[in-house]
């Protein structure tokens, strides 16, 4: 099938907050044009050219890619936006922040977020995510074991199996996603199990993180998924106080690599080498998956796409989650300028007793005490409401 990535700009995930531009310079950790074999800079960068750009050997140029997840070089703000240009990463998008709230959670597990791959723009942005690990990525919950006083009680949610290994599945389904009650399908940290992108229009305010995650921001799920993933079983204990939540993955399926089936889209070669992540043998640790998520954009308009994944064990305190951000300037679905663009959404659908947050609701900051702005609403920031 046609190639849905922009060859030049193929993302790794590692992102600083910079405006969209046709211009930048090198990272922080090195001179201009210095960089080692694998970081590759951006087309203009200061100093470089498109195989070895303005950035140190732990940094990468504006608008380059780096294909082993080591650090954030740094890159100045230019004016302007052009189409289809993303912007340098941050493997964990500028957080944590401070010692309470959302913005307070670690996400241990981003470097299973390979490549994060945007294009498009109107009517519709097409943003690739590729994923690999040991374990398959999880893909939501599928079941909701509840214990109290009065015994244990399950309750089933689909998700899609997998067809195939590797597979290929459209619109697909997620398990619970609520996101409160005891049959919520978050992690015990409030972040979504299942695959989540989330956007903020950076247009009027290049530093904004309004959409993201830790903000309130409204999860939007993937449209298609290739490759490798299973479930999980979320468990709610009500006999101890407080109460608490765990999660536990299914057995993985048979590793399916690299190979991610019909249907998806060409992994990027950055990933294919002995470069990948961690240095393993192909950028390859047995578990490969895509996650393609389908949005609207205004054509020209910045954005900041933060997405967040689960990895397959759920071992570590909080949850294995990994979350990767880009900076990306919309376009045509064809690559080239345009006009118009989709409305903003409207403000989520709250539990009832709740208030939406963002957007077109109250500041996050505002919501009531003991409540969080979780995905658009202020909803207790217990585990168990």
């Amino acid at each position: 099938m046609t190639s849905r990535y922009l060859g030049a700009f193929v993302l790794v995930t590692a992102l600083s907050a910079w405006t969209c531009g046709n211009s930048g310079q090198g990272g922080s950790s090195g001179g201009a044009g210095s960089s080692t074999a694998g970081h590759a800079g951006g087309p203009t960068g200061a100093g470089g050219s498109t195989t070895v750009g303005a950035a140190g050997s732990k940094g990468t140029g504006a608008g380059g890619t780096s294909v082993n997840h080591t650090g954030t070089g740094g890159g100045s703000t230019a004016a302007g936006c052009m189409p289809g240009v993303t912007g340098l990463q941050l493997t964990d998008c500028g957080y944590p922040t401070g010692t309470t709230g959302l913005a307070s959670v670690v996400f241990n597990e981003s470097t299973v977020l390979e490549a994060v791959v945007p294009s498009g723009g109107e009517p519709t942005a097409t943003i690739a995510v590729f994923y690999n690990d040991e374990h398959a990525m999880t893909l939501g919950v599928r079941q909701v074991v509840t214990k109290d006083t009065n015994g244990t009680t399950m309750m089933d949610f689909p998700v899609s199996p997998l067809p195939s290994d590797p597979g290929t599945v459209t619109n697909p389904m997620l398990g619970t996603t609520m996101i409160t009650g005891d049959y919520s399908g978050l992690d015990v940290s409030l972040r979504p199990m299942w695959p989540a992108l989330f956007i903020t229009d950076t247009t009027a305010n290049p530093s904004s993180r309004t959409g993201d995650w830790q903000s309130g921001g409204v999860p939007v799920g993937p449209k298609a998924v290739f490759g490798s993933w299973k479930s999980a079983v979320r468990m709610v204990d009500k006999t101890v106080n407080p109460p608490t939540a765990t999660i536990t993955p299914d057995k993985d399926p048979a590793m399916n690599n690299w190979n991610l089936g019909p249907g998806a889209d060409p992994v990027p070669a950055a990933l294919m080498g002995t470069g990948g992540r961690r240095g393993t043998t192909a950028g390859n640790l047995g578990f490969g998956a895509e996650a393609r998520f389908v949005v609207s954009l205004t054509t020209g308009h910045s954005y900041r796409l933060q997405v967040m994944v689960h990895d397959g064990d759920q071992l570590k305190v909080g949850g294995d989650s990994g979350e990767a951000c880009i900076l990306y300037c919309a376009g045509t679905s064809s690559g080239g300028g345009g006009s118009g663009g989709a409305p903003p959404p409207p403000p989520p659908m709250c539990p009832k007793g709740t208030m939406a947050c963002t957007p077109g609701g109250v500041d996050p900051a505002s919501c009531p005490m003991g409540t969080t702005c979780l995905s658009g609403c202020c909803v207790p920031s217990t585990i168990i409401p």
